[in-house]
């Protein structure tokens, strides 16, 4: 029989683990064009992508969003539960699914055109992540329309039970005229996070700054414990509590870039659930663990570019 004080322990040591990471956001399929031609099709849309990735790297994902009942819509959640990513709370209603165009330019970075299906998405079952579980959310989804309600009350629960909440603002100059609208909510998605990861493109659009350190020490990040401020091919910067950090990244000729920060979250994520950081935890992280997971988020990230798909290769 095992000792009493022994079993204690072991289950102190199995809790100090990530249980499962719920991701939440727009479900798209992604038609790809590089000089007036297409040259691949793919499942996508920003969480999605990073749970392809995190499906992949054999991580307990599970994705929250809603699709088409049509011949794309189950076509993307076929593509899920092969990818190893839980589609208990994918919804799928009777509307057409979002096509999106990615016109690929000369350095393979992508604009779009989407055609949505006349239907507002309708609400999926939402999880009840607890203090050990993860929710990454963002992008245009989570702060516009009946899809910033969605994520609210994912957000706010996420926020309530203790789980560690990452946003990515992924915002693009394209909704530019709609900035003035849906501002605040991005601060309160970001005052709500524990870990903000976002690119220099993002933050330049959304708050005008130029730096990491500029863009730290704005009012709504007071709360946060992380930002990491990616910067294409220039590096990663990244800032905590207790101390400031430049990490370079590899050179590359991308093929696509679409995907790229996507995967880099999906990295992130991995990194800490194999070397047991938790939420809880991220506040007193070492720089030698920060290593670790920006590092990851890195490779995740330079693969991705290396081909047309959104995610890291299933092998």
């Amino acid at each position: 029989m095992v000792p009493f004080l022994f079993t204690r322990q072991l289950t102190l040591i199995m809790s100090n683990k990530i249980n499962r990471i719920f991701t939440l956001g727009e479900v798209v399929f992604d038609i790809m064009f590089k000089k007036g031609q297409p040259v691949a099709a793919k499942p996508g849309g920003s969480m999605l992508n990073s749970s392809i990735s995190l499906g992949r790297s054999g991580m307990p994902v599970s994705f929250t969003g809603t699709c088409g009942n049509d011949q794309a819509g189950r076509l993307i959640s076929g593509f899920l539960k092969e990818n190893k990513v839980d589609t208990s709370y994918l919804h799928h209603q009777n509307s057409q699914s979002i096509i999106a165009l990615a016109f690929l330019d000369n350095d393979n970075n992508a604009t779009y055109s989407f055609y949505k299906g006349q239907e507002p998405p309708e609400e999926p079952p939402l999880p009840s992540p607890g203090q050990l579980d993860v929710v990454l959310f963002g992008s245009f989804f989570s702060i516009s329309g009946p899809t910033a309600v969605i994520a609210m009350k994912l957000r706010d629960y996420a926020v309530k039970n203790g789980a560690l909440v990452i946003y990515d603002p992924n915002f693009r100059d394209s909704h530019l005229a709609e900035l003035n609208t849906v501002k605040s909510r991005i601060e309160e998605n970001i005052s709500s996070a524990g870990i903000v990861r976002g690119s220099d493109e993002d933050f330049g659009v959304i708050f005008g700054t130029g730096s990491a350190e500029e863009t730290w020490n704005l009012p709504c990040f007071s709360s946060c414990n992380a930002l990491i401020y990616t910067r294409s091919s220039l590096g990663v910067d990244l800032i905590t509590k207790g101390f400031s950090k430049h990490y370079d990244v590899p050179s590359i000729t991308p093929v696509s870039t679409i995907g790229a920060g996507d995967s880099f979250n999906a990295g992130i994520i991995a990194a800490m659930y194999d070397n047991n950081i938790t939420g809880a935890e991220i506040a007193k992280c070492t720089e030698a663990q920060w290593d670790i997971i920006i590092r990851r988020g890195i490779e995740f990230s330079s693969e991705v570019c290396m081909s047309y798909d959104n995610y890291i290769s299933d092998s």
